[in-house]
């Protein structure tokens, strides 16, 4: 989701909530149960794959992925959800607040002064995507990132 033309500290942000959010779907809960797949084109419900092709173009994200390669977000050495959305109003939403998720204590909301004044584009729990880019750009690593958005983390070599 990312663009190429994004702050690369914000790329590897991304990079590293891609990683986190697929594997906690495939070993922890798998999201599509009983089906014969774990995924789906639909971006409405899963995370958007743009192809190969923008593998191919995309040095950055390649690069991003290199660099934070195996790395996942855990809380209390557990991996964990990690959701992701465009925009948020000036802060975003706990997860108990949007999805009623009550074992989340690691969404919690947080002010999101980079958003302030835009409308909440997506469902608004977890890192916004003009908060991350707000943060980049002012110098702040994934680490400092994540941990701001995702409250009392860890990021850890995944198995």
């Amino acid at each position: 989701e990312p663009a190429e033309t994004d702050p690369f500290e914000k790329i590897k942000t991304l990079s590293i909530l891609a990683r986190t959010y697929a594997k906690y779907y495939l070993v922890v809960d798998r999201k599509f149960p009983g089906k014969p797949y774990d995924a789906s084109d639909d971006p409405g419900i899963f995370q958007r794959y743009l192809g190969y092709g923008y593998e191919l173009r995309a040095d950055n994200m390649r690069r991003a992925v290199s660099e934070t390669e195996g790395l996942v977000v855990t809380y209390q050495g557990k991996i964990v959800k990690t959701p992701y959305f465009h925009s948020s109003d000036g802060r975003t939403r706990s997860g108990e607040e949007v999805f009623g998720w009550t074992n989340t204590p690691y969404l919690q909301s947080v002010p999101d002064p980079y958003c302030e004044g835009q409308a909440l584009s997506g469902h608004g729990v977890g890192l916004s995507g003009c908060g991350s880019y707000g943060m980049a750009k002012e110098g702040k690593t994934y680490e400092e990132i994540i941990k701001y958005y995702f409250q009392g983390v860890e990021i850890e070599k995944g198995e």
